[in-house]
């Protein structure tokens, strides 16, 4: 008999995060359908199950507020369109590093009326014209697209190119003096060079023509 019992706690669970865990199938489907009641659903970097469970989110979670599925591996553009479609009332969704593309924005962009918030950070199957399709007022983490459209070789070089080979610099016994040294990169010597605020601009113009 007890075991035909449900809890009564499991119906009242509004918050559950399971974030960094490996769990399976079975586990997350039995609390989905155990916790009719869920609004805050946390899964970040969790493993060990398919999508199978995330697309059940959809069947048992309709209440859904907030979804942070943060490097899920199992996730898929079906998952989002599934969830999408039935939890009309989302308003928080995190996506971050994960393998969906603009199929699933698009679903995004047609059934999420609600959202405010909305993560793609790290998200590389997504095009920024997808993105203009947001609703303006979505507060958006867009995915980092500078390694598409340039690299650093495109860039204008700042310092004489002399300094690209090796060279660096250790400020030492206050502000004002300094020791050149050897086989640190120009990163390095830049972070320095701003580092040290105590030098006056003549002091900077002479450090560089001695460099050059």
């Amino acid at each position: 008999m007890r075991r035909k019992i449900k809890p009564l706690y499991c119906s009242r669970i509004v918050y559950l995060r399971l974030e960094g865990l490996k769990i399976s199938d079975a586990f997350i489907s039995t609390i989905l359908q155990s916790c009719p009641d869920i609004r805050f659903l946390i899964l970040d970097k969790s493993k060990g199950f398919t999508n199978i469970p995330i697309i059940e989110i959809a069947r048992y979670c309709p209440k859904l507020l907030y979804l942070s599925l943060n490097s899920c591996i199992c996730l898929t553009n079906r998952c989002i369109t599934e969830i999408t479609r039935s939890c009309s009332k989302l308003r928080h969704l995190e996506l971050g590093n994960c393998s969906i593309g603009n199929k699933a924005v698009e679903e995004i962009v047609r059934n999420c009326n609600n959202l405010k918030y909305l993560s793609l950070e790290g998200c590389k199957g997504i095009s920024e014209e997808v993105i203009k399709k947001l609703n303006s007022k979505i507060k958006i983490k867009h995915p980092d697209y500078s390694d598409d459209e340039f690299s650093d070789s495109d860039l204008p070089p700042l310092i004489p190119d002399p300094l690209r080979v090796s060279r660096s610099i250790i400020f030492t016994g206050g502000p004002n003096r300094m020791v050149l040294i050897s086989t640190l990169t120009v990163t390095d010597f830049i972070s320095t060079i701003r580092v040290s605020l105590g030098l006056t601009d003549s002091e900077r113009i002479n450090l560089l023509n001695s460099l050059a």
